[in-house]
């Protein structure tokens, strides 16, 4: 079994959600619910929960708020929130578990199971301090990405990325130190990274504009990057690209 509390605001959205816990997540075994940050903090300190989840808009104390106070948190945490791009890409930087309202019966199995393969292989993801720099940096450009590679994690500053490649079911990473492979697709990183810095220019395709050493004309044209890799540019995203590259 797996400990877990919930921290809600809205008495509702506790019933709700320990409903659908009890119902299609048999494995997980609720042992309290708070209703603040405050309230929350002390729970999980009286607990011990390995399974967290947290609404991240509540009143006096937001969920970041609820973490800020607890560094070197050792429990999973499944975040709870409204659509919200900003907090989402912050999510998905992280590689943590997030849920939108209302909460989906299917995202929720497929979260309290990874947090449960993680619990048994205690390999807690602690990419917390990850997520809150991230939300605190204002210049996207000083933000940072957890990626996956062969079954360690690695934290890579966004301004080290040179470019993405896709590969078939894989993607590799290539940055200023080393590059990576991880099975996140090229599509996710296109949408999770900030389109005034990062330019899909084919479809297999994803360069860093500040990594860009010249282009060379031609019917799409090829892009010169900074470390000398040559990279075809598709005739369908050649006209994006050159205004994004003069804005």
């Amino acid at each position: 079994m797996i400990k877990a509390v919930i921290i809600d605001d809205e008495q509702k959205n506790i019933s709700m959600l320990s409903g659908l816990l009890r119902d299609y997540c048999p494995q997980v075994q609720l042992v309290g619910s708070a209703h603040n940050a405050a309230t929350g903090k002390k729970l999980i300190e009286e607990t011990k929960p390995q399974l967290v989840f947290l609404d991240v808009e509540m009143p006096y104390g937001s969920g970041f708020d609820l973490l800020r106070s607890m560094p070197g948190l050792e429990a999973e945490v499944v975040f709870i929130t409204a659509f919200d791009q900003y907090a989402l890409n912050a999510f998905r930087y992280a590689a943590l578990d997030y849920l939108l309202k209302p909460v989906n019966i299917e995202q929720l199995q497929d979260a309290v199971h990874r947090a449960g393969q993680r619990v048994k292989e205690k390999s807690i993801t602690a990419n917390y301090d990850l997520l809150l720099s991230n939300l605190d940096e204002k210049d996207t450009f000083k933000k940072s990405i957890a990626l996956n590679d062969k079954g360690q994690q690695h934290i890579v500053p966004l301004a080290d990325i040179l470019y993405i490649i896709a590969d078939g079911s894989y993607t590799h990473i290539y940055t200023v130190k080393r590059s990576y492979v991880t099975t996140r697709n090229l599509k996710d990183f296109e949408q999770i990274f900030p389109p005034d810095i990062f330019c899909r220019i084919h479809h297999g395709h994803l360069v860093n504009k500040a990594q860009i050493d010249k282009v060379q004309k031609g019917r799409g044209g090829l892009v010169i990057m900074k470390d000398g890799k040559q990279l075809e540019i598709a005739v369908r995203r050649k006209e994006e690209f050159m205004k994004m590259l003069h804005r």
